[in-house]
């Protein structure tokens, strides 16, 4: 067998080509930038070929380099899921989610599947960026649009099912009584953009001539809500995150128009190839939940 390489030197090229710079890639790997330096000028010396292009502002990859990279990168992508399905601990399930899904949906009802599973743990976390591929820390991942993922490893979940939802205090405070002006005259909070304000009143009120882009922005569903929540006007929701704040009274929905969404809720796991019996158990749990909910998907 003819010898590699260092294996050393292999991560610092990766390293240094996947971030675009020396100082990151030390960063990441905790050495200095002249360490990262002299394992690629060992790496260029042992191959015998230039591998980056030295730039003004960093380092820019040689033909060579990027045909190294390719098969770099996907190699060490498989190590790092290889270490993370060994560190993980048996019966532990890691799940990803975005902040309203996360938050809204799952957190409430979690504590009912580990009162029916205490051999089992489930590990959250919550963030705004949608799972990536490459993600090798989680098992489970709920996804919200299906940009950058193969299709066959997406799994339909929830479709969104929006109407607009505020306090109780503010819709008594409301002087209008008809859908149209109600909306015409009361502030709209926004996630983000407006085309769920715009869907749903093309949805409710065909033909009526509104603005929605009017009103408060806010990143995320849940801080939208939240401040509908405090009385600031109404939010446009997805049902299936508020069922637990309508049913407590935090939140009416005084509509009965109902929109189908642009985007939905998709599950992955990472165990596709190998199924894990925790894993499958807790997505077959949360497939029950939308069941029982009668959200299905």
């Amino acid at each position: 067998m003819q010898r590699l390489p260092s294996l050393n030197a292999l991560r610092a090229f990766e390293c240094v080509a996947r971030l675009g710079a020396v100082n990151r890639a030390a960063e990441e790997m905790n050495v200095t930038e002249s360490a990262v330096s002299r394992q690629v000028r060992a790496l260029e010396e042992d191959l015998r070929v230039e591998l980056f292009r030295r730039v003004h502002r960093g380092v820019r990859l040689s033909p060579e380099g990027e045909q190294l990279l390719r098969y770099l990168g996907s190699a060490f992508d498989t190590i790092r899921r290889g270490v993370e399905q060994i560190r993980a601990r048996p019966g532990e399930v890691r799940v990803r989610t975005p902040p309203t899904f996360g938050s809204r949906w799952l957190l409430p009802r979690l504590r009912d599947f580990e009162m029916a599973n205490p051999d089992m743990s489930v590990r959250v976390t919550i963030l705004w960026e949608n799972m990536e591929p490459s993600d090798a820390e989680n098992d489970v991942g709920v996804v919200y649009e299906s940009r950058g993922w193969p299709e066959e490893e997406l799994i339909p979940f929830l479709h969104e099912r929006l109407t607009p939802v505020c306090s109780p205090a503010f819709l008594a405070s409301v002087k209008a009584k008809d859908t149209a002006e109600m909306i015409r005259s009361s502030q709209l909070l926004h996630c983000s953009v407006v085309r769920d304000w715009e869907r749903w009143v093309t949805t409710a009120l065909p033909g009526e001539s509104m603005d929605v882009a009017r009103g408060e922005i806010f990143d995320t569903m849940d801080t939208a809500l939240r401040a509908a929540e405090a009385g600031r006007g109404f939010a446009i929701a997805d049902l299936a995150m508020v069922d637990h704040d309508l049913a407590l009274g935090r939140l009416v929905a005084p509509f009965p128009t109902i929109a189908e969404g642009v985007d939905n809720f998709y599950i992955v796991r990472r165990d596709r190839l190998r199924p894990k019996p925790e894993v499958t158990r807790f997505i077959d749990w949360l497939f029950a939940q939308v069941r029982a909910d009668g959200a299905a998907g």
